[in-house]
């Protein structure tokens, strides 16, 4: 049996993977450990910091008159540490006086899409338990796979017995084969992917991993610019020198990326919309050659705050070119620009 027709469960937990196998099978060597041991952080913190920022830093942040202020954009592509750091003793320090340290925090984790500890705890270089070779991928059609959201174009999310590499039968005989923790994470809401004998999957630590699908150990994370909780597509990619197949998803701040599915180096990043609120929750499609993201936003939050001046999100789809990123086109939910 290949290691993917092993796999016969994902079973997401409050701060990982946990995987299942077959009782019958050998043991596998050690996998991957927790290493944040699943600690939390306290409160998602999307609520507190979004009436944070619109209370006391939208006055400057998305004002035009203000032209120093950096925008809500270009916040959100920065660290928690570094927006937590601006807030406590940098440029932003004497605004930051008037805020608890616990709004500070709930600032940073909402601005930047990403809890504090994460960006140097969630990269698989600090890691134990990585992978003592990296070789070829094959090509993920010829084994065992579970590919996206809803596994086919029409999105059934029927797995066969060839797909899964176990029959019903033997689905009472599993039993947990190993587990990998998203240090600092929050929560696990990210659909893996099983592919090639790997395990594709995002977190809301704001990286993406590559893992063995049989042992658990860890190939290689991508940092991206905030959380990712869509499932993950994988597909053949053309015009990267050393890329032969390529991930595609998105991000809490509405980029959608491709990335390359041997080493997890970028291969194209493109903002799909451009609203501070803006984020990609459900999960892109792959097909002949096209990304379809699908732009949703945390616009609803704002439904409390008085000062507040709803609502200018009003949805889309956006359908990008797999191979470099760039925009084929893209249509609105509500058609006309909101006022």
């Amino acid at each position: 049996m290949t290691s993917c027709s092993r796999i016969a469960a994902l079973l997401t937990a409050s701060v990982g993977l946990a995987f299942q196998a077959l009782a019958q099978a050998p043991a596998p060597a050690a996998g991957q450990a927790a290493p944040g041991q699943g600690r939390g952080n306290g409160p998602t913190g999307t609520e507190t910091g979004f009436r944070t920022f619109q209370t006391k830093c939208m006055n400057c942040h998305g004002n035009p008159a203000v032209e120093r202020a950096p925008s809500p954009a270009v916040i959100r592509q920065m660290s928690p540490e570094r927006i937590y750091a601006a807030l406590t003793t940098g440029p932003m320090a004497g605004q930051g006086a008037s805020l608890s340290d616990t709004d500070k925090k709930m600032l940073a984790l909402f601005m930047s899409g990403r809890p504090l500890g994460s960006e140097a705890e969630g990269d698989a270089k600090n890691m134990a338990g990585h992978c003592d070779s990296n070789p070829a991928l094959p090509d993920p059609a010829s084994q065992p796979e579970w590919n996206g959201w809803g596994v086919d174009a029409y999105n059934t999310r029927f797995q066969t017995a060839r797909g899964a590499g176990l029959t019903a039968a033997q689905v009472p005989n599993l039993k947990l084969k190993w587990a990998f923790g998203f240090p600092t994470g929050l929560s696990a809401f990210g659909q893996p992917t099983i592919a090639a004998g790997r395990v594709f999957v995002g977190s809301d630590i704001g990286y993406v991993y590559s893992l063995n699908a049989k042992t658990g150990c860890v190939y290689w994370s991508f940092k991206t610019s905030g959380s990712v909780r869509n499932a993950i597509s994988i597909g053949p990619v053309k015009g990267h020198a050393g890329a032969k197949y390529s991930i595609y998803f998105g991000d809490s701040h509405s980029n959608v990326y491709a990335v390359n599915a041997q080493n997890g180096a970028l291969l194209w990043m493109t903002p799909a919309d451009d609203h501070f609120t803006a984020r990609i929750t459900g999960a892109p499609a792959l097909y002949e050659g096209r990304v379809y993201a699908p732009v949703s936003s945390s616009e609803e939050l704002s439904g409390s705050n008085l000062d507040y001046s709803c609502c200018t999100f009003r949805g889309s789809v956006v359908a990008m070119d797999a191979n470099t990123g760039k925009i084929i086109w893209k249509t609105y939910t509500i058609p006309e620009t909101p006022k």
